[in-house]
């Protein structure tokens, strides 16, 4: 069964040097979207990068926009994904984070172009308060084609789905008469 689901992030980092005569103020602001379709996720960005000069004799701003970037992370690299809460959640936006299986499946994304990432294994966004109930469901919706993608390959692991009622409770296969 072909599963799409689509949840809308965003991230925000700055920056500010302080001269002797001057003050610059970069701040990126990155707006994306994790699309789940199929057996992969597509990680879609475009970065908005807004420099301020502030300096005894100039004040400017400079704006930049990047191209969309994309990249497919398949589903065999990754273990899950889940809402990020805490105490602090009520004071801040939510975080919704995408985990790795393999260190390597989020490498396009926190490459020298990419998103700064603070574990290589973990992909965490900020998302709106109103995107919090779809961020559950795009997890639960990973969460059901990791495990349909687990039974496709014949592991269902110790008593899992799919495994005979009895393995499930350690007692040896039925015999059929």
């Amino acid at each position: 069964m072909r599963r799409t689901a689509a949840l809308p992030f965003t991230l925000r980092r700055s920056e500010e040097v302080l001269g002797v005569t001057s003050l610059v103020t970069t701040t990126e602001t990155v707006h994306g979207l994790l699309r789940l379709d199929g057996d992969r996720v597509v990680i879609q960005w475009r970065s908005a990068r807004k420099t301020e000069h502030l300096g005894a004799l100039e004040m400017r701003t400079d704006r930049e926009l990047e191209d969309v970037r994309e990249v497919v992370v398949p589903l065999s690299a990754l273990a899950g994904a889940s809402r990020r809460r805490s105490f602090w959640s009520s004071l801040r936006s939510p975080r919704f984070v995408l985990t790795a299986a393999d260190l390597r499946a989020f490498e396009e994304v926190a490459g020298e172009d990419g998103l700064a990432l603070d574990h290589p294994a973990e992909l965490v966004v900020r998302i709106r308060r109103a995107d919090t109930l779809p961020a559950d469901e795009f997890a639960a919706e990973l969460a059901l084609a990791l495990a349909e993608r687990q039974l496709d390959a014949g592991d269902p692991g110790p008593g899992g789905l799919g495994a005979a009622p009895e393995a499930s409770r350690g007692l040896p296969p039925a015999r059929e008469e």
